[in-house]
């Protein structure tokens, strides 16, 4: 990270930081009103009545995705963990999990640009992967490995993932999940 992205992470801190505490502070107002209200109709004349109005809940800090099913472990470094952990200890984040996810999140939206242009190249080795393919079929055949009848079927079998419905029959044949979705492509699917 580079000193302006600190600047704009920090900057993102505080802004969260403030929002959050506006929250609360908003919370906390509805229930002192709440509370005067109790009192000017004589509630709190019993002592164990102020109990009855619990203090308001601490608000959820930055919402999160709740569709984060995908497990992956990693190893981060002494000052990562450290900013992970400042995050979990400023309350915009419950857990380890949460942040992380949350900064990987961020990370890909910052640097799209790179995905665009790895999902470019990847297209290209697909394709040139099938073309590679197809010739080996086709040497197969000539030297009668094969049948040519097998050539045929690949081609005019449609592969596509259960899921999304996307084209896989670019996609190398030990692949065990749909990049597009994530789904499993186990026995069920078309491949």
């Amino acid at each position: 990270m580079n000193s302006e992205e600190w600047e704009e992470w920090k900057d993102w801190y505080r802004e969260s930081i403030k929002e959050w505490k506006e929250r609360y502070r908003k919370a906390l107002k509805e229930w002192r009103e709440k509370v005067r209200a109790r009192r000017a109709k004589g509630i709190y004349a019993i002592p164990h009545a102020l109990s009855t109005l619990p203090i308001p809940p601490i608000p959820p800090r930055h919402s999160m995705s709740t569709s984060r099913t995908n497990v992956v472990a990693s190893r981060i470094g002494d000052d990562e963990l450290k900013l992970v952990d400042m995050l979990i200890e400023a309350k915009l984040f419950g857990t380890r999990s949460e942040a992380v996810a949350y900064l990987v999140s961020e990370g890909i939206k910052a640097r799209q640009d790179v995905f665009d242009k790895v999902s470019s190249a990847l297209e290209e080795i697909r394709k040139i992967r099938k073309e590679a393919e197809e010739h080996v079929q086709k040497l197969k055949e000539e030297i009668g490995l094969a049948e040519s009848q097998d050539i045929e079927k690949t081609e005019h079998h449609k592969e596509t993932c259960q899921e999304c419905g996307r084209d896989l029959s670019d996609l190398p044949k030990d692949i065990s999940r749909c990049p597009f979705c994530g789904a499993n492509l186990g026995q069920s699917n078309t491949r």
